[in-house]
């Protein structure tokens, strides 16, 4: 082989190992795809409650499964490129400015909590990402939950399914679920999973959580990893609860200390009106982090 030979057998080489380097990375794909509304209580940082319900995601295949605001997903999706960061910069100054103008806040980008489950069967591991105080954001890996079910007697039609009755005890609360066994698939929404069917709707016996599937689908769709996972510190999942939890009722004062300390010495404070008795038994899904 003379040398020209040789210099384009090595530009050859090259160039196979620069595409197979661009090849987009390949995620696991999902085999269904659930719509669930979630219609729950939440805590203001004046400790005051309020209704509020939007919808959550699960994508899962007989091994892997992710749960989330498709909302916050796509939020945190333009937060993670400069174009994006300009493009939510700019839907954020427009939508201020027509809710000031206006009164109504529907056109500022506002996330669906900040929560993100992944299930994954081949390390029996769950890992959450959610947010752990007034700016602070955190994740946790804990071993997959063996949730322990009772499985009942009772029936009914969800979304033209026949599902099970089942409960259990997990992390603070009782939870009531129904499954259908005509979709094998062991998971749920949030945490919930290992159940000889998929859970399609979950109750816990307070009525302060309830997950309730709206649409069911087969999907190819990838199970994409999370945004900029460099902003979550490793922590563990009773200290990001209590950081939760301290904001939430004391969030008002947190953020006058913030306000009295401007660049321009100006100083701005946010009147505190929490009343007498605030809605402190109004909690997370998970309450063992009291303990």
């Amino acid at each position: 082989m003379n040398r020209q030979s040789i210099i384009i057998a090595i530009i050859a080489i090259f160039a196979i190992f620069d595409v197979s380097a661009k090849k987009k990375k390949e995620f696991p794909r999902a085999e269904i795809k659930v719509e669930y509304s979630y219609p729950h209580k939440k805590l203001k940082i004046d400790a005051k409650a309020y209704d509020d319900e939007y919808t959550m995601l699960l994508l899962a295949n007989s091994r892997y499964s992710k749960f989330f605001s498709p909302r916050t997903e796509y939020l945190d999706s333009l937060d993670s490129t400069p174009s994006g960061k300009a493009l939510s910069d700019k839907m954020m100054s427009e939508g201020v400015k027509k809710a000031i103008e206006t009164g109504d806040h529907s056109h500022v980008p506002t996330k669906n909590g900040s929560m993100y489950v992944f299930k994954s069967a081949g390390d029996s591991t769950v890992t959450v990402y959610d947010s752990a105080g007034m700016l602070e954001q955190g994740y946790y890996s804990e071993p997959l939950a063996e949730m322990n079910w009772v499985i009942g007697d009772s029936s009914k039609m969800v979304l033209n399914y026949e599902c099970v009755i089942a409960e259990t005890d997990y992390h603070g609360r009782h939870w009531t679920v129904w499954f259908t066994p005509d979709i094998p698939v062991q998971d749920g929404p949030w945490k919930l999973c290992g159940l000889p069917g998929l859970i399609l709707e979950a109750k816990e016996n307070t009525g302060q959580h309830q997950f309730i599937a709206t649409g069911i689908e087969s999907s190819n769709q990838e199970i994409m990893p999370i945004y900029l996972p460099k902003k979550y510190d490793k922590m563990k999942r009773k200290d990001m609860l209590r950081g939760r939890r301290q904001y939430l009722t004391n969030g008002i004062s947190m953020v006058n200390t913030i306000l009295s300390n401007t660049p321009s010495g100006e100083k701005i404070e946010i009147k505190n009106e929490v009343n007498n008795a605030p809605d402190l038994h109004v909690d997370f899904l998970e309450t063992d982090y009291h303990e």
